[in-house]
This record gives structure tokens, C-alpha cells and sequence, in this order.
């Protein structure tokens, strides 16, 4: 039996930059990140205690009607490209580099429209 690749190394170092990801976030997901990420839970708590909120439940019940829903040739498939996507998932989780602090996201614009731009208009 193969062993999780979420139980590596880089698995562990993955599973803790998504959850330090997540906990840059607002919401019940975020909340449980920073749980996590301090030490007051576990991520197998998420199966356990009611973190998450009624909206996020409802959405949650919604992915898996999607997927029952979907043809049983599509399911198929979506499980045989799994591994492959979770690996890919892990290394690229496991190579960020998070001790930079997140963007500010209190500006909406993503265009700089200030002299230097404008100047070179001219």
C-alpha cells in the first residue's frame, strides 16, 4: 500500500501553506485555518466539529449532487487524473514561498494610472 502523498514531507509542507493561504481569508474556512495553523485543531477536525457554516455546508452538498450527477464516464476519468492532479497540487503548494506577506488587496484597480503612465501617453 502507497503511503498519502500528503503524508510526505513535501505533503506536510504543502498542507501547510494552503492552510496558511487559507487563513489570509475572511470566513468559516479561514477561521478553521488559523485554528489549525495555532494549534487549537487538527485538520481531521473539520470532520468532526462544526466549523464550517450553514452557506458553506449548502455549497459543499451542491459539488457533491454536481458530481453525482455527472456521467458515470466522467467520474471515471476525473478519478484516474487524480493522483496526478494532487501530486501537481502538493509541489506547487510546497514550493511557494509564503514568508513575504500578501499583496494589499484594499486597491480594486489593478491598472497604475499615475503620472508615470500618463506621461507616456505623450
Amino acid at each position: 500500500m502507497e503511503i498519502s502523498p500528503w503524508r510526505t514531507e513535501q505533503g506536510r509542507r504543502a498542507r501547510h501553506n494552503q492552510l496558511a493561504l487559507l487563513a489570509r481569508g475572511d470566513g468559516d474556512l479561514a477561521d478553521f485555518a488559523r485554528d489549525v495553523l495555532a494549534g487549537r485543531a487538527k485538520p481531521e477536525d473539520l470532520l468532526y466539529r462544526s466549523y464550517l457554516s450553514e452557506k458553506t455546508l449548502h455549497t459543499a452538498h451542491a459539488e457533491i449532487d454536481a458530481w453525482n450527477a455527472l456521467p458515470e464516464a466522467d467520474r471515471q476519468a476525473a478519478v484516474e487524473e487524480a493522483e496526478g492532479r494532487t501530486r501537481a497540487e502538493i509541489a506547487a503548494l510546497a514550493a511557494l514561498d509564503l514568508s513575504q506577506p500578501p499583496p494589499d488587496d484594499d486597491d480594486d484597480d489593478d491598472h497604475d494610472f499615475g503620472a508615470d503612465f500618463l506621461n507616456s501617453l505623450r
